[in-house]
């Protein structure tokens, strides 16, 4: 078990900053070329979603992680 938090607070901090820069991407694009409409894409949905989710889980490590005071 503890090789499987090792590993998912290895890789989820990685994916989420790449999803997270990703959508502040689509976001700065979209406030200069609203017509590319990347706010109203699904795939957009599911990028905000999945990055939601991936937080919710890191932070739930990480706090899981912090030594017992």
């Amino acid at each position: 078990m503890k090789k499987i938090v090792s590993f998912l607070l290895g890789l989820l901090p990685h994916i989420t900053l790449i999803l997270s820069l990703m959508l502040l991407t689509f976001f700065v694009i979209d406030q200069f070329n609203e017509a590319m409409a990347f706010l109203d894409n699904t795939i957009t949905k599911w990028l905000l979603g999945i990055t939601s989710l991936l937080t919710v889980i890191l932070s739930v490590l990480a706090i899981l992680r912090q030594p017992k005071q």
